[in-house]
């Protein structure tokens, strides 16, 4: 039975004066939204500054076209607009979000490290090292292709003699489930998001369940991750910031780490950083943290003492296409690579769509179209299905019997999906009989033979 790390009730008249503050908040923002409602002219929106000064014509090149979407967009303020509106293509970049995902695995050889570590606050601190470098890829502001219904996403991570896998498992509300496994630990995602879109910035609370083992010592980590809010998304330079508390807990020990992301002010200042304290069960500091989400993580003694570099960001590559348009960094390229793809790889790899191919070569207009017709031909496979009363049931991936969720995590939003078993086997039979240019297999992840051939107009 995990400790008990829940936060404790207020007192009863602390309540009814929070209640008189909650309804306040709730009136001024009711009045936020009726006047964003009457907005017509985006360029009324207020835009928010990082404080960097920087616009650059890749800014200026999608300008038009983001300030043409407020009159779809216009209608749903408030509103959660994950599954309710279609971003176009200029917005995107060419990965899927089961590949943005798998950036949680960027810097996986610190799982490593904290099982070499016999110190269990420095394996948590290792384990929040690793939680805070998803983030250096955060400031990459187009978005991932939404997965199809059944699209999945394998990758050998021979550096920590692994393999990841992920796959695609709701598609309302959109939900994937990851799983990767090495001989010192194993890493288990379900993953959701929830958006509020607020005139010109969205809001993004991540929501799931995460579950780390490092198998040696039998210490199981869960993550509470920050929001995050895309700012300027109609008008204006459109940047990202992530703020909040961050808390990773050791549920086998009940020692925590609790991470603050500080929130960019107007003028730029403490964007980025991130400090926070490893605490024992009984909440005394073992540890102190501090650095920045797109730069590094350093762990000192309580007094400030025998520093330690945890984390620090992998240099990014100088030039190339996909570097410049987009910011990818090395395991961003990585992901797509040929050379990288698995032999006998799935046909529904999110590597295989044709709409993100068509955008990594910079040929928009087939990937808008193919785009179209992927989401075409899953609303077909929706209608059988329900015309033949069936259900889609995922290939690596089951609903789990019992979520097993810490206190701090009952509101994580979704079902929880956890790994069945069975891709290892068939990983060994692809394998073998798997074919060498992988590329050039055609995405197939759908359910009935017919939709593959199936004529979108």
């Amino acid at each position: 039975e995990y400790p008990n790390m829940s936060t404790p009730a207020p007192a009863e008249k602390e309540q009814g004066w929070f209640s008189r503050l909650a309804s306040s908040v709730a009136s001024s923002v009711g009045e936020g939204l009726n006047y964003l409602t009457g907005i017509e002219d985006p360029d009324e929106l207020k835009t928010v500054d990082d404080g960097s000064g920087n616009v650059t014509k890749k800014d200026d090149a999608d300008a038009g076209g983001r300030k043409a979407m407020w009159s779809q967009l216009k209608d749903l303020v408030g509103a959660d607009i994950m599954s309710k509106f279609s971003i176009p293509i200029f917005l995107m970049e060419p990965i899927s979000v089961l590949q943005k995902t798998a950036e949680n695995m960027q810097y996986c050889e610190l799982l490593d490290r904290a099982c070499e570590e016999e110190e269990e606050f420095m394996r948590l601190a290792y384990v929040a090292a690793l939680a805070v470098s998803v983030y250096s890829s955060n400031e990459r502001t187009k978005k991932p292709f939404n997965p199809i219904l059944g699209e999945t996403w394998e990758m050998a991570l021979p550096e920590v003699d692994g393999i990841y896998v992920a796959e695609q498992v709701c598609h309302h509300p959109p939900i994937g489930a990851s799983h990767c496994e090495t001989p010192r630990w194993t890493f288990d995602l379900t993953s959701a998001v929830r958006t509020k879109f607020m005139g010109n910035w969205v809001d993004v609370w991540p929501k799931g369940r995460t579950r780390i083992h490092l198998k040696e010592c039998g210490d199981v980590y869960n993550l509470l991750p920050p929001a995050s809010r895309v700012n300027n998304l109609v008008v204006g330079r459109l940047w990202i910031d992530t703020f909040g508390e961050m808390r990773v807990n050791n549920l086998k020990t009940g020692a925590s780490a609790v991470l603050t992301f500080k929130e960019c002010n107007m003028f730029g200042a403490g964007r980025w950083e991130v400090s926070g304290d490893v605490l024992g069960a009984d909440g005394e500091c073992k540890l102190k943290l501090k650095g920045k989400w797109n730069e590094s993580m350093t762990a000192t003694q309580p007094d400030g003492s025998s520093g330690r570099i945890l984390w620090a960001k992998n240099p990014d590559p100088k030039e190339g296409a996909l570097v410049e348009k987009y910011g990818f960094d090395n395991w961003t390229l990585r992901m797509n690579a040929a050379k990288d793809a698995p032999k006998g790889l799935l046909k529904s790899d999110s590597r295989l769509r044709p709409d993100r191919m068509a955008l990594e070569k910079g040929d928009d207009t087939t990937a808008q179209k193919m785009k179209h017709v992927l989401e075409e031909k899953q609303r077909a496979e929706r209608r059988k299905r329900e015309a033949n009363g069936g259900e889609w049931k995922p290939r690596w991936f089951k609903l789990a019997a019992e979520a097993d969720l810490h206190e701090l995590e009952l509101d994580v939003g979704t079902a929880v999906w956890e790994w069945n078993g069975a891709y290892n086997e068939e990983l060994a039979k692809r394998t073998e009989k798997g074919i060498d240019n992988v590329l050039e297999t055609e995405f197939d992840p759908w359910e009935f033979e017919d939709t593959k051939d199936m004529v979108i107009p």
